[in-house]
C-alpha cells in the first residue's frame, strides 16, 4: 500500500481517539483539496521554500536533472522523470526536500496500526482510512480491514465515491463507518471543480446508504462554488429524497493546504477565497435541518454537537 501519512490520536474521523491511515493516488482534482501530495498513487519529492537556503546542493545531486528553479515556487522536482533515488533529499542540509508516500505492506502497516490498540480501546476510537481515495487501494484495504476487524478495531473510511461498486463491495464488509463526500448536485458544475463527473458518485451514495446501515455525508461548503442556497437546498432535498442518509457534516474550506501546492510546483486555484468561518454555515445548516436531517457543522467526533 502507498501511505503518505499515518496520523495518530485523532478525534475528528470518527468516534474516540483515531489512526487515520492516508493513502496515496486520487482520481479527483478539486480545486480546494487540502491534500494535493495526495494526488499521484506513486510517492513525490516536496519542496520546503522556507527551509530553502538557495545552495542549489539539489539540482547538482539529481542523476536525472529532474530538480530545477522554476520561477514562483523554488526547486521543484519534475515527477515524471524523477526516479525518487532520494540523492536530492540526501543533498539538502536544511531539511528543504522530502520524500512524501512511501510503500508499505499489510502486514508491516498493520503492526503499526495495533501499537495504538490501547488507546481505542481506552477512548472507543480505531482506525479510519483516508487519503486521496483509499478505493484505489480497494485489494489491499479489504485485506488490512479485515485484519484489523478480526482484532475487534472499530473502522472508518472516508470516500469520494468515484470508483465502481466493485471497490466498495471489496471494503464494506469490514467497515465500520462510512464518510461519503458530496461536492456539488449539478454535473457540470461538480466537473468543472473536481475534473469529474457526478453520476456515479450518487449512484454510490444512493446504493451504499441502502446496503450499509452507518452512512454520513460530509459536504464540504466552498465560497462561490456551492455555498449558495439553491446548490445546498438541492444537495440536502438529494439526500433526504434518494439515499437512507440522515447525518451530514458541513465542513467550512480553509487554506491550510495552500503551501503544498507550491512545493510540488503547482498552482493553487483557492488563494484569493477566503477561509469561511463556522457560523457562516449556520443557515447551510438550516436547511438541512428544515429538511430532517441531522447537520453537524465541523468534522467533530461522531456523536458530538459542534
Amino acid at each position: 500500500m502507498v501511505v503518505f501519512e499515518l496520523e495518530r490520536y485523532a478525534t475528528e474521523d470518527g468516534p474516540g481517539i483515531r489512526t487515520v491511515v492516508f493513502l496515496k493516488g486520487c482520481n479527483l482534482r478539486c480545486t480546494w483539496c487540502q491534500n494535493p501530495e495526495s494526488h499521484l498513487i506513486k510517492p513525490q519529492v516536496m519542496y520546503y521554500k522556507n527551509q530553502c537556503v538557495d545552495c542549489k546542493k539539489c539540482v547538482a545531486a539529481c542523476p536525472t536533472k529532474s530538480v530545477s528553479h522554476v520561477i514562483p515556487f523554488g526547486y521543484i522536482t519534475d515527477h515524471n522523470t524523477c526516479i525518487l533515488c532520494g540523492a536530492c533529499v540526501d543533498a539538502c542540509f536544511y531539511n528543504a526536500r522530502k520524500i512524501i508516500g512511501e510503500e508499505k505492506s499489510v502486514e508491516a502497516l498493520f503492526e503499526e496500526i495495533m501499537r495504538d490498540r490501547c488507546f481505542y480501546e481506552e477512548s472507543g476510537g480505531g482506525v479510519t482510512f483516508s487519503g486521496g481515495e483509499p478505493l484505489l487501494q480497494a485489494d489491499e484495504l479489504s485485506v488490512l480491514a479485515r485484519m484489523l476487524k478480526k482484532e475487534g478495531i472499530h473502522t472508518a473510511l472516508e470516500t469520494a465515491g468515484h470508483v465502481k461498486w466493485e471497490a466498495f463491495q471489496k471494503v464494506l464488509p469490514h467497515i465500520d463507518l462510512v464518510y461519503h463526500d458530496l461536492k456539488h448536485i449539478d454535473s457540470q458544475e461538480h466537473k468543472t471543480y473536481t475534473g469529474v463527473p457526478l453520476e456515479q458518485i450518487l449512484s454510490n451514495i444512493s446504493r451504499l446508504s441502502r446496503e450499509h446501515g452507518n452512512v454520513i455525508v460530509r459536504i464540504p461548503v466552498v465560497p462561490g462554488v456551492n455555498d449558495d442556497p439553491a446548490a445546498i437546498t438541492s444537495m440536502m432535498e438529494y439526500i433526504t429524497k434518494k439515499t437512507a442518509v440522515r447525518k451530514v457534516e458541513l465542513l467550512p474550506f480553509h487554506r491550510l493546504g495552500a503551501a503544498k501546492y507550491e512545493g510540488l510546483g503547482w498552482i493553487y486555484q483557492m488563494a484569493a477565497v477566503q477561509n469561511l468561518a463556522k457560523e457562516s454555515c449556520e443557515p447551510i445548516a438550516e436547511i438541512g435541518r428544515g429538511l430532517g436531517l441531522e447537520v453537524q457543522i465541523g468534522a467533530d467526533q461522531e456523536g458530538q454537537e459542534s
